[in-house]
């Protein structure tokens, strides 16, 4: 109490003495107080090293207080001087149009302005038609695109003021880490399901009405909304990873989401940043790594050579000969290795132009890539925030959505992109997200409350759904999986060894036997005849707007928790349904399967490991044995091997440890030094 009680009062002296401190940012009038009271037209202005002082007193205390601390509720929505406005998306309706070096790079891609002036609601220009046409060359090439405001600024801060209040029900709002909702990365992040108050039905409405033909002409008529949420993210939220959010199960099963911001969001926001489709950068990963090699040999001179760094160095033989080495059976592409590196620490963000690119430091740069070399940029991961330019070839990867109040981010569910760490305050994003009728879309958290939605169950004949091959990887199938990156029955059995050591291991390769057996495969391959899915349905269409009655008053927030409760238990529900899927694809029954599974736990919680090995309803014995002829033989290094072979010597033309043995090709799962041994395929 008498901690908090210091805090309240030091904030508040700190309040009250507002010509201390020196202003940190020029888009904001110096000497402004900070306002007590949330704003009312959302224009202001603060002393951004204040608020940074506030930040660092209130992370200190109990309790946050994010309110004046991290998330910063009282900062104004739109900065009063229209110049700082300027950079950011959204303006184009305005006059101030997309920079011409995005433009240029885009039209010599064969792609369009990625910023889309909407139409106005009395008309004008763009033509409707155009206005269409563009928004669906976009979305079939970058696979997004940016707008001009398509809803008010006085709708964006009715909203973003609900928004905060809803924040302050949520219980999690007010926990040290601060997180609500299925994210990644999540720390001073919120994503939080709307209810139709009055504030959200008149934005929804807004947004629907600007792009109802754009919508219409993606998913149809009846494209069902599926996701309705705010995502609100605070200062101290990181850098999410690479991400899509989902794909079709068929070629037509498509879903797009908006994100329409409710205040100017810039760059120290944590904007969301989106990229060009992976070809783009694939491309540009080979070229930087072609360069890498050059720059090894000299062929830059020396300045460039010197500027290879040391974790880029040990690539360079290896993108020599073009593969990984033989010698190592875990062993990366190169290119892979190279992109991921480039990506995790040589990300660079121009603040000018709101472009993502990669810098490559051993490569000269080109010229016709450095139209706005004026334009200071920001290091991303692994930078020390210097503006200075760095030097090198500048390779454009995407764009990074700092967007101005009202504007929108519209992407396809299979877009790249990434939620970027948030230095400001909050940048809350509202979100919209529709489907085409009976669309199967797998992998978005469908952020909704349930009352909106509804899980329904599709199936189909394996040979009907064009992505069944592509599926296979994640099947559960022994053949296709990663040993670092176990996943479905693999993924069990890795589990039990990691857990429970020995024992578990011996029980791993006993369950390894047993789905490796005539019955088990004949159960499986007849289960990989049909798909089975479960659905989100969206209860609201299209067709439905616009909305006109609230179900909740606006200052009622009594359901927030039962509908978080409901949140959650529709996506277990949905995550159990996908799992069980794929049990039954693997030719074992749900049921049995976690009965088994509970019992395996508990057996070896208890280091009773016969009754682990008899786990299964009837199982044991010649359950785990294989009938007719032996095809393989366990053997304590390898696990199962091809019976009559020995690895000590020759398979064929193989050598025991070189490369392409059997060894080498077929050895999956390396545990712990405790055992000794692995699962292989065979």
């Amino acid at each position: 109490m008498l901690r908090g009680a210091l805090v309240t009062a030091l904030v508040a002296c700190a309040l009250a003495r507002g010509d201390a401190a020196a202003t940190g940012d020029p888009s904001r009038a110096e000497g402004s107080p900070l306002p007590i009271a949330p704003i009312s037209d959302g224009v202001g202005t603060t002393d951004e090293s204040r608020r940074d002082g506030f930040r660092a007193l209130l992370a200190r205390s109990a309790i946050p207080d994010r309110d004046n601390g991290s998330c910063d509720v009282n900062a104004p929505s739109r900065f009063a001087d229209a110049s700082q406005r300027a950079p950011l998306w959204g303006g184009a309706g305005d006059g101030q149009q997309t920079h011409p070096s995005v433009v240029s790079f885009m039209t010599a891609q064969g792609w369009r302005d990625p910023q889309l002036v909407v139409p106005k609601p009395s008309g004008g220009a763009p033509p409707l038609d155009d206005w269409i046409a563009a928004a669906h060359d976009m979305l079939a090439t970058t696979e997004f695109f940016v707008t001009t405001p398509t809803i008010r600024n006085d709708v964006a801060d009715d909203l973003r003021r609900y928004v905060f209040e809803l924040a302050r029900h949520h219980k999690d709002y007010h926990d040290e880490t601060g997180c609500v909702g299925n994210l990644a990365n999540c720390k001073e992040r919120f994503d939080m399901p709307l209810r139709m108050s009055k504030e959200v039905i008149a934005a929804m409405n807004a947004y629907v009405e600007t792009m109802r033909p754009v919508i219409e002409r993606e998913l149809g008529p009846d494209a069902e909304l599926c996701e309705l949420s705010a995502l609100m993210t605070c200062a101290g939220s990181p850098d999410q990873s690479v991400h899509s959010d989902g794909f079709g199960r068929v070629k037509g099963d498509r879903l797009l989401s908006s994100f329409t911001v409710l205040q100017d969001t810039t760059s120290r926001h944590g904007p969301t940043e989106v990229f060009f489709p992976s070809a783009v950068t694939d491309a540009h990963a080979k070229s930087a790594g072609a360069a890498l090699v050059k720059a090894a040999a000299g062929e830059f001179g020396g300045e460039y050579k010197a500027a290879i760094p040391a974790e880029m160095k040990r690539l360079v033989a290896r993108l020599r000969k073009g593969g990984v080495e033989t010698h190592d059976p875990d062993g990366k592409d190169p290119f892979v290795e190279l992109h991921e590196l480039l990506v995790r620490k040589y990300v660079y963000r121009s603040k000018k132009t709101n472009m993502l690119y990669f810098r490559t430091p051993w490569e000269p740069a080109n010229a016709a890539e450095e139209i706005d070399s004026s334009s200071s940029s920001s290091k991303l991961r692994g930078g020390d925030g210097s503006s200075s330019k760095p030097k090198g070839r500048r390779y454009n990867i995407g764009v990074t959505a700092s967007l101005r109040q009202g504007s929108t981010l519209v992407y396809d569910s299979r877009a790249l992109h990434r939620g970027s760490a948030n230095k400001a305050g909050s940048r809350i994003l509202f979100l919209m997200s529709f489907q085409n009728k009976g669309a199967v879309v797998m992998g978005p958290t469908y952020t909704m409350d349930p009352r909106y939605q509804s899980l329904e169950t599709v199936e189909g004949h394996a040979s009907e759904d064009p992505l069944n091959g592509e599926a296979d990887d994640d099947d559960w199938d022994v053949e296709d999986d990663d040993a670092r990156r176990p996943e479905g029955i693999d993924g069990d059995l890795a589990d039990l060894r990691e857990k429970y050591g020995v024992d578990g291991n011996k029980v791993a390769r006993a369950e390894l036997r047993r789905r490796r057996s005539p019955k088990v495969l004949a159960a499986r391959t007849k289960a990989r005849t049909t798909n089975v899915f479960k659905r989100v349905r969206g209860k609201i269409t299209l067709a439905d707007f616009p909305l006109t009655e609230p179900d909740v008053e606006s200052d009622d927030f009594t359901w927030v928790d039962a509908m978080r409760e409901a949140v959650s238990d529709s996506q277990d529900e949905k995550a159990e349904t996908e799992i069980g899927e794929k049990v039954r694809r693997a030719g074992m029954e749900w049921d049995e399967y976690k009965a088994w599974n509970e019992a395996v736990n508990e057996a070896l919680k208890d280091g009773d490991v016969n009754a682990a090995m008899n786990a299964w309803p009837g199982g044991g014995g010649d359950a785990y044995g294989q009938t007719g002829e032996q095809k393989e033989r366990w053997d304590d290094d390898l696990g199962f091997v091809p019976a009559g072979n020995d690895h000590r010597g020759p398979i064929g033309h193989d050598v025991d440890d070189g490369p392409g043995s059997y060894r080498h090709q077929h050895a999956k799962y390396v545990v712990g030094e405790s055992t000794g041994s692995r699962l292989v395929d065979v």
